[in-house]
């Protein structure tokens, strides 16, 4: 434990001995908050590569009240740094607040935002529009909507009430009861479609039922199961015609009836299994 500055810059000098990325990185930091500068900024020069290394030094220069210097290395990161480059974006965005430019903040807002649009950065970032500033924006942001089927684009075509395209979404990938859409926001998602397009839906959770005839380990059948569950539902109580039901069930029966764990798994998780002909 180290207990005074010596201490600290002996670390430091040990970590920087082993002349490895992370053992460096943290003698950096140790000189930084020692007040090294020439040390600091020594090491620092040796590793100018990305986004979080141009804003390590960006900060560096804003703490020391050298913004002219940190807004030249933060522009100068935009430019060259690889990899995340959100940390840079919010430190420039943030001088652009401060500095009552609202048209760059917006721009590094927007850039934010989308780089990894979910419903949290979408949110956010309609939050500080004003309804102007958004009108300008929003059809940048269905652009990237229509590009992807994520989890996070099907939350927010949701919020939008776009439920057609939430459904195209859904509809690219297949349903599996272990699949992220059991999670209960994305199982919430899917609820909320059944009775707006409930053969849509009914088709999307046949889709994970895999292969009935086939032979597996009784895990296997309990996961078709619960997947057999959803199909029920949607045919009795949100189609509301038992006897769609009855025949396909009857028919999964039947062509297993020599799978005697295939029968109890399902006649665990599905009432009136045992009654079916």
């Amino acid at each position: 434990t180290c207990s005074s500055d010596e201490d600290w810059r002996n670390l430091a000098q040990m970590l920087e001995a082993i002349n490895q990325d992370s053992p460096t990185r943290q003698a950096r930091e140790i000189y930084r908050k020692l007040g090294d500068r020439a040390k600091y900024l020594e090491l620092r020069d040796k590793k100018m590569k990305y986004g979080d290394d141009y804003h390590d030094l960006a900060t560096f220069y804003l703490d020391e009240g050298n913004r002219k210097e940190a807004l030249s290395v933060a522009e100068e990161g935009m430019k060259k740094g690889l990899g995340r480059m959100d940390g840079l974006r919010k430190f420039l965005s943030d001088r652009a607040l401060e500095d009552g430019n609202r048209e760059k903040y917006l721009a590094l807002q927007f850039e934010l935002a989308s780089e990894y649009l979910s419903l949290e950065t979408y949110n956010t970032f309609k939050n500080i529009c004003s309804v102007e500033e958004w009108s300008a924006f929003e059809p940048k942001i269905v652009e990237l909507l229509d590009t992807s089927c994520s989890t996070g684009y099907l939350k927010i075509r949701m919020q939008r009430e776009e439920y057609k395209e939430a459904l195209a979404i859904l509809l690219k990938s297949s349903y599996h009861h272990y699949y992220a859409f059991d999670a209960d926001d994305e199982l919430n998602t899917v609820q909320q479609l059944e009775k707006r397009f409930p053969e849509q839906i009914l088709t999307y959770y046949k889709s994970g039922l895999g292969n009935l005839n086939s032979n597996a380990q009784r895990k296997e059948y309990a996961q078709q199961a619960g997947v057999m569950a959803k199909v029920r539902h949607m045919m009795v109580d949100v189609i509301q015609d038992e006897t769609r039901w009855t025949l396909f069930a009857g028919k999964v029966k039947a062509d297993n009836l020599r799978r005697p764990a295939f029968q109890e798994e399902f006649g665990r998780v599905l009432a009136g299994w045992g009654d079916l002909q």
